[in-house]
């Protein structure tokens, strides 16, 4: 089964990011878990203090495990290591699926292109259909205004004025 391991590292420890995110790694492979290649590192500001850090790398990280008991053992060990900050272990086939801050910012733009697009067509649309309804609500006019001359003239006939 996949599973995502998301966790904090403290901005203090950047220049050992690379020794960290290795033990880390590691500790899942000790206990049968086969990494994906996809990995997310952000550094971000955090909403509140932790350890005293203020900022943070963001690290998330996919593996394989077939033992399912092995998950108590990774998320002791992970707990124990006082360079993670906070971690989470999750099931990865309720999760979207992990996207760099680069594609994720691409993939806005390319749908805030599109419904621009589409808010254009929409427009056009909408146009075209007044003109329409414009010169269809002129012909109606131009028929009855036939049919009570038509009327008109019956009318006359009929009572003789």
């Amino acid at each position: 089964m996949q599973y995502e391991l998301f966790y904090l590292i403290g901005a203090s420890k950047e220049a050992a990011l690379e020794n960290i995110k290795t033990q880390v790694e590691d500790i899942v492979k000790n206990e049968g878990g086969i990494f994906l290649e996809k990995e997310v590192i952000e550094k971000r500001k955090l909403a509140y203090a932790i350890k005293h850090e203020s900022h943070g790398f963001y690290l998330a990280r996919r593996f394989d495990l077939e033992e399912k008991d092995k998950l108590r053992e990774i998320s002791k060990k992970i707990n124990l290591y006082p360079e993670v900050l906070r971690f989470i272990l999750s099931r990865a086939e309720n999760l979207p699926e992990l996207k760099t801050k680069e594609e994720r910012i691409q993939k806005s733009q390319a749908e805030s292109a599109r419904a621009t697009e589409q808010e254009r067509l929409i427009k056009e649309n909408l146009s075209a259909q007044k003109e329409k309804t414009a010169a269809l609500s002129q012909k109606p006019q131009t028929k009855l205004e036939k049919t009570e001359e038509n009327i008109d003239t019956q009318l006359k006939e009929l009572l003789n004025i």
